[in-house]
């Protein structure tokens, strides 16, 4: 960090030669234009982002030659004569009553802070000069039903998107302007800006005489209000307006507000003025850390920037000040960047948070680091935990490019553009090591088309580089783990067949939830058996459902968060590090995982490159238990093991719940049924999945209807289960039969057109200690897999011996094809023999006739006749 101090007070040295402040400043300056035009002329992304811009934005500027007001009476204000508030009041957090009146329009404060089930209507449809607040909106859990007006006070951040999302269509005008020099689009930005800048002039910060949100308001530091919204981070109106003012600031400057002239005061010490109310209001409001520091942080950033030198003003306060805050000085109320960083785990580079805000702040620390380094200061130089940190989200995404869902997240597609602003820094530093790595994360990005540079937006047309580095791709980890996070993730995608798990127990805090031992499974790009994650906000009556065990793949009653221990994991993931390096066999993947009273062992098995299952055995040390499992589909049928519906009952509700989010299930219908059955899903797609299920005593089968799963496009195949549509969902009870020694026994695949892999699942009947089952494959394989919770021998299965946590064998047409011994001392069935004198990892497998063999530490073989003394080795012909 001293490399940081360094480089800042040299750039400010540099800056304090200039006395006045040039603009654009803050991505660009003067002397880039010509850089910027060359690469919107030369290369085709950068001609199509440009053009995104402008054709977004070209129609309102045109229709504003002639109706300057359209746009302009389309911001939240306060319009009516005699209410244009100067003071406004909260009370329980939301906008209570307003005082004074400003000679011109002031601008109109959210009407609360909670999240509403709306959106607004299409711009074109909003209601100009509106003088009541009451806002148009689309129901976003129901978008076909017809638009409603919305009161003020239950608005939601439907005031603020209006006004962000004009001071938006202000911002790339102004860029378009600097770009062409097309004056007509600097009129547009202008005319927006003025109309915000004179009516925000006028307000004073937000009262909140009760403290609901944590003091009085006003200039009392403490608190999470902003200047003009209730949390500090959401006071974003602030950062377009300041890029606004960057790119159109010679225009803006010859074109001051008409009520400015009147009071005679210029445009740029207004803005000053207003800029500054926004930064001194952050420094002491929001969080000190997390990511309410470095989401406040981002909202301060760009208004600090546009700012001139300390000189400039009375106080001293003008960019280098601020700057200095951010960069070195951490204060009661932030951190600066050097305690934001100590923040990150030095061995998985994860932030504590759930994935959304894991990766949200260093997208935005990364943002940060191309104006900062042209403000003179390089935070990246020396702090390899950003890079780390940046290509952490690789263990975090499925195969289709999008992060898993846990916690407070929402998934979606990864945010590449944190590594175009590190393909930026290592190309301009000349970093081979690191180009290499981020043009490979990129590159998978688009390949999978999960990333275009085609919407780059301006930050990218003035920041990428002109072209990507064709680079060899990188492998994929088999197996990752944070254990401050409980979350493992399974992979393998050495096929076409991608597969996938994970495995995660429960945590309080950090935006992460109490969801017990929970899994889910993917196949073909899509978590198919997910976590929900379709609540409406964090204040919402179904955040509850979502956010708990009722909304997870797992089992209830009993454990919902707390340690967990991991028996056995392969591939394994070291102490000290976050992903595995190496694995036994191109086959198998498993982890045997205990919280509580709670066990679970899932195992990833692959067939071929075009097929394979999951395998999931479930523990639970109480006698009476729900098994919940939840999977994407438009239709669900439970049928007994030969295909034969089984009869329901509709029930009204469940007689005995776990848990409050219960009441979220419905359309309830009931089976009693102890024997093995299918649960299959249909999905668009031409895709299918079977969850084949062992019997129990004292089994009751309950099909329900979950609420959705998911807000977001692209996250289920075609779009299933997004509101309003439920998602099918499979409860099965089993009553006065501890589940430790009965446990849940289930074989899982999804599949295509070509049919299921899977033909057959049979429990197997082995001794009281393992538990096991036999799969039969299309491929003409029988798979044999047994697990057990202690280091006992066992005989799961007739001629087999066992002791360890897992073992595999697989025949075909008699003949043995693979043994695989997961954490034990010996697996044998005639003459195959895996043993050791040690808990180890072992497998031998013959592919095109060869046998291989990999152990983790000493390990005998035997195959027929011979027997091999073999150490540590990773597939090595036997």
């Amino acid at each position: 960090m001293k490399k940081i101090l360094a480089a800042f007070i040299l750039g400010m040295g540099c800056m304090l030669a200039v006395q006045a402040q040039q603009h654009p400043c803050v991505y660009v300056a003067p002397a880039d234009r010509a850089s910027v035009l060359q690469k919107v002329k030369n290369e085709p992304w950068a001609g199509e982002a440009f053009a995104a811009i402008r054709s977004k934005v070209e129609k309102y500027v045109d229709r504003h030659q002639t109706d300057p007001e359209w746009i302009t009476s389309r911001l939240a204000m306060y319009w009516k004569d005699g209410e244009r508030y100067t003071q406004c009041y909260l009370k329980k957090q939301n906008w209570d009553y307003g005082e004074g009146n400003a000679p011109v329009p002031t601008v109109r404060m959210p009407g609360m802070r909670t999240w509403n089930k709306y959106v607004n209507v299409p711009l074109e449809d909003r209601t100009p000069y509106n003088e009541t607040g009451d806002m148009w909106g689309i129901n976003k859990l129901n978008p076909s039903e017809p638009s409603v007006k919305v009161p003020y006070k239950e608005s939601g951040h439907m005031i603020r998107g209006n006004n962000v999302e004009i001071l938006t269509l202000a911002e790339n005008a102004a860029f378009v302007y600097w770009v062409t020099g097309e004056e007509k689009f600097a009129r547009f930005a202008t005319d927006i800006f003025n109309v915000w800048l004179v009516g925000t002039y006028y307000m004073n910060p937000i009262l909140d005489p009760e403290k609901s949100c944590g003091s009085v308001g006003g200039w009392e530091p403490g608190g999470i209000c902003g200047y003009y919204d209730y949390e500090q981070i959401h006071d974003d109106l602030v950062m377009h307006a300041a890029m606004a003012y960057d790119f159109a600031f010679d225009y803006l400057i010859r074109h001051p507000h008409a009520h400015l002239k009147a009071i005679g005061k210029d445009t740029k010490t207004v803005a000053a003025e207003v800029f500054k109310r926004f930064i001194n209001i952050g420094l002491v409001r929001g969080g000190k850390s997390g990511n309410w520091n470095v989401n406040g942080w981002n909202i301060m950033l760009r208004p600090m920037l546009v700012l001139d030198h300390n000189e400039a003003y009375a106080d001293g306060k003008g960019k280098e000040y601020y700057l200095n805050l951010l960069v070195n000085e951490s204060t009661p109320y932030h951190d600066a960047i050097p305690d934001i960083l100590k923040t990150y785990d030095r061995v998985t580079g994860l932030w504590p948070e759930s994935p959304g805000y894991s990766f949200g702040t260093v997208q935005s620390l990364l943002d940060w680091a191309a104006p900062l380094k042209r403000a003179g200061i390089d935070i990246i130089a020396g702090n390899p935990i950003l890079q780390k940190a940046a290509m952490a989200v690789f263990p975090w995404m499925d195969d289709a490019a999008n992060m898993v869902v846990f916690g407070d997240s929402r998934g979606g597609s990864a945010n590449f553009q944190t590594f175009e602003n590190l393909l930026t820094y290592y190309t301009g530093t000349d970093n081979k090591e690191g180009v290499e790595k981020v043009a490979s994360a990129l590159n998978k990005g688009i390949s999978q088309k999960k990333y275009s540079r085609n919407n780059a937006g301006w930050t990218g047309l003035c920041t990428y580089t002109a072209t990507i580095p064709s680079v060899r791709a990188e492998s994929n980890e088999r197996a990752s783990y944070s254990p401050h996070h409980r979350f493992i993730t399974m992979k393998n995608w050495e096929g076409d067949y991608k597969m996938m798990f994970t495995l995660n127990g429960g945590k309080k805090g950090y935006h992460l939830t109490p969801n017990g031992l929970a899994l889910q499974f993917y196949a073909y790009g899509y978590a198919l058996a997910p976590d929900a994650a379709a609540y409406e906000s964090y204040w919402s009556k179904d955040h509850g459902y979502h956010q708990s065990p009722t909304g997870s793949n797992t089992v209830l009653p009993g454990y919902t968060e707390g340690d967990i221990t991991i028996h056995a994991m392969e591939p394994m993931v070291k102490e000290g590090e976050f992903v595995n390096d190496r694995e036994l066999t191109p086959y198998l993947n498993f982890a045997d995982v205990s919280a509580g009273e709670k066990r679970r062992m899932v195992a990833m098995v692959r067939t071929s490159g075009n097929s394979g299952y999951y395998v999931d055995i479930f523990r639970s040390d109480r006698a009476d238990n729900d098994y919940l499992f939840h999977h994407v589909g438009t239709s669900m049928e439970i049928t007994d093991s030969e295909g034969n519906k089984l009869p329901g009952e509709a029930l009204e509700k469940f007689d005995k719940t776990w848990h409050e989010g219960y009441h979220w299930f419905s359309n309830l219908h009931k089976s009693d049924y102890n024997q093995n059955f299918i649960a299959s899903w249909s999905m668009p797609e031409d895709i299918t999945a079977r969850l084949w299920m062992a019997g129990g005593e004292g089994r009751e089968i309950y099909q329900v209807d979950a609420p959705p799963t998911t807000m977001n496009k692209g996250l289920t195949p075609g779009d299933i289960c997004m509101p309003p549509m439920p998602t099918p969902a499979l409860i099965v009870r089993q009553e006065g039969n501890n589940a430790h020694t009965h446990p849940f026994v289930s074989v899982y695949e999804a599949y295509k057109k070509s049919g299921p892999n899977v033909l057959g699942v049979e429990a197997l009947q082995g001794d009281d200690g393992s538990t096991g089952v036999k799969v039969n494959t299309a491929d003409g394989y029988a798979d044999y897999l047994f697990t057990a919770t202690d280091m006992q021998a066992h005989h799961p299965s007739k001629r087999v011996s066992f002791c360890g946590r897992l073992g595999l064998i697989r025949e075909k047409e008699g003949q043995i094809q693979l043994m695989y011994l997961g954490c034990g001392r010996s697996l044998k069935k005639g003459n195959f023999v895996l043993e050791s004198d040690h808990d180890v990892y072992a497998a031998i497998y013959m592919q095109h006739g060869v046998w291989y063999y990999s152990a983790t530490g000493p390990v005998r073989v035997k195959i027929g006749k011979e027997t091999k003394k073999l150490n540590e080795g990773y597939n090595q012909k036997l």
